[in-house]
């Protein structure tokens, strides 16, 4: 498979996280972020969550590792959650950033040169 005022990347990265988005069909779903950024500057990810009069689709994203996502099979008995999808009626997303360090003892912290991986369950 993302701020302080004045020193984020250039612009947020959407991601519609839905079952029609055809980058998540095939195998290289890869978000290159944190590019030829200042050591100042952080990329953004907004995870864009299922939305519409008609939508039901739901969805729990997870940070998993290598292994896990390989085999679309989450293995950890406590896994990560990024992000909750489960009110398909209302527009509702998530912004990741991506920075080494995090102001929040919750949230993620993401160090240079390292792949990360997310996957999700799904209902409708």
């Amino acid at each position: 498979v993302v701020s302080l005022g004045g020193v984020m990347g250039i612009k947020p990265i959407d991601v519609y996280w839905n079952i029609s988005n055809p980058v998540f069909s095939g195998y290289n779903h890869v978000i290159e972020v944190n590019k030829d950024n200042h050591p100042w500057e952080y990329d953004q990810v907004n995870i864009i969550c299922p939305s519409g009069v008609n939508s039901t689709e739901k969805h729990i994203i997870y940070s998993v590792d290598k292994q896990e996502f390989d085999s679309c099979r989450i293995a950890n008995p406590k896994p990560r959650i990024i992000a909750v999808c489960d009110q398909p009626k209302n527009f509702m997303y998530f912004t990741i950033t991506f920075r080494s360090f995090s102001p929040s003892p919750m949230q993620m912290e993401f160090k240079p040169g390292q792949s990360y991986y997310f996957i999700s369950t799904a209902s409708e």
